[in-house]
């Protein structure tokens, strides 16, 4: 009898009306109700009004792994998916404000350290800078959306100058250190906008506001900017702390930056390293000339971090451009020889080619420049071996004079010059120079190999 009750059971759930049968019973139901209404002494409410119709409807049922996968596959893509996505996006972007209102701002909540904080906003200000730069490129830097790239940038100049003075509070050095670091992401980022030739008033392509905006920036935290009170220990725990970032950084972009460019950077972090043993090997910790040393390895490393790390300074700005060389004494002197016949090759090409110019005013101009290159060169010749700075700048000033004077006229190579001509020129050119001073430098120097080096050091170091 129990088995039989449990089919019964199971059979009656199994029995479904059908929609028409449901739809017949409802109408019988109804139709009722109208002919056989309650008694008046039985009603408690008044009868309503209209009749109500329910709607057909199936009900449906979802398993809860569904609901589970569902859920799962939501987070994955509001969280994950969707905030990805929004990284490479810029304004105007349908998912720009993802990145700036919900990604950017959860990472904000992760840094919990006034020192994180300030490299977390200044990264920011890096990536709306980086931003204005792509539209600007493309010629879709509107008025609007510079206006509101330029909102952002003081905002984050703002938040992290607020936290540098949270940090001072509680660790002095600290805050000293992060407002050395912000003022120097502010005039990579200056370098970078003026190299992409911000002084272009083109619609669409101008940043020169903005541009503005950064150097203000730039001149308010590098005025308040002060290492005085900061240690040389802890000064020179620091860089050995960046240096090392920095070579990790370098190992990471093996795949990515030129091998000249891992060499110039290599060459410069080595520099640094030298400088810095240099100068806590001769002084205390009360020697404001080896803070200033301090200061500028600390801005050199944090501007080489920068070029490392910002694929877009790497493409507007050259090492060099951030971090000049700083060449050895045997360097420099390889680089003066080097200089010295270059200037001295050139000499030879004008003092040909000038009777061949038939223009008066550049034949003018160009006659009473030769003698004060011939004069450079014998201060440079003279120096070379009592001071190989003076003789670098001179006949780097040479060059400088023989470069412009080349641009004015088209002189014969010097393949083009006969043997006895140049002779001539070269004696007197040089005015009795001993050639065997040169000679035995060219002979007992390393001459410098890498190409930036050769063109970074005319600029100096």
């Amino acid at each position: 009898m129990k088995r039989f009750s449990e089919q019964l059971k199971k059979k009656s759930d199994t029995i479904r009306l059908r929609a028409s049968e449901k739809a017949e019973l409802q109408s019988r139901i109804v139709a009722f109700m109208e002919y056989h209404p309650l008694p008046a002494s039985v009603k408690s409410t008044p009868a309503p009004k209209s009749t109500v119709v329910f709607e057909n409807y199936r009900s449906i049922f979802i398993p809860r792994a569904y609901v589970r996968n569902f859920i799962g596959v939501s987070l994955v893509l509001f969280l994950i998916v969707i905030p990805t996505f929004a990284e490479n996006s810029i304004p105007g972007d349908i998912l720009y404000p993802v990145k700036v209102n919900f990604t950017e701002e959860i990472r904000s909540t992760l840094n919990t350290k006034s020192y994180e904080k300030v490299v977390w906003e200044t990264t920011r200000l890096e990536r709306r800078v980086a931003e204005a730069r792509q539209l600007a490129e493309a010629g879709k830097l509107t008025p609007e959306i510079e206006a509101q790239v330029m909102a952002a940038v003081k905002l984050h100049s703002t938040e992290a100058k607020r936290q540098i003075e949270t940090l001072r509070s509680t660790d002095a050095d600290g805050a000293s250190l992060a407002q050395m670091t912000f003022a120097t992401a502010l005039d990579v980022q200056s370098s970078v906008l003026k190299a992409n030739d911000s002084a272009s008033t083109t619609a669409g392509r101008s940043t020169v506001a903005l541009a503005s905006i950064l150097n203000d920036s730039f001149n308010e935290v590098s005025i308040n900017s002060s290492i005085d009170n900061v240690s040389v220990v802890r000064l020179v725990a620091q860089l050995e702390i960046e240096t090392t970032r920095s070579y990790e950084l370098l190992e990471s972009l093996k795949k990515t930056a030129t091998p000249q460019e891992q060499t110039d950077v290599r060459r410069r972090l080595s520099d640094l390293e030298s400088k810095i043993k240099a100068s806590t090997s001769e002084a205390g910790e009360s020697n404001d000339k080896v803070k200033a040393e301090l200061r500028r390895a600390w801005t050199d490393v944090q501007k080489l971090i920068s070029f490392m790390s910002d694929i877009d300074v790497r493409h507007a700005l050259t090492v060099e451009n951030l971090v000049p060389v700083v060449m050895s004494d045997s360097e420099k002197l390889a680089y003066t020889v080097q200089k010295y016949e270059q200037v001295n090759s050139d000499l030879q090409r004008i003092k040909f080619g000038l009777p061949l110019i038939t223009e008066t005013a550049i034949s003018e101009k160009i006659t009473l420049s030769i003698p004060k290159i011939i004069n450079l060169l014998k201060t440079s010749s003279s120096s070379l071996q009592l001071d190989i700075n003076t003789a670098k700048v001179a006949v780097e000033e040479a060059q400088a004079l023989t470069d412009s004077i080349l641009n004015l006229y088209r002189f014969p190579a010097l393949t083009e010059i006969p043997k006895d001509e140049a002779s001539t020129s070269t004696a007197t050119s040089t005015n009795d120079v001993s050639n065997e001073v040169i000679g035995t430098v060219g002979s007992t120097t390393t001459t410098v190999t890498s190409s930036s080096s050769t063109a970074s050091v005319r600029s100096g170091a």
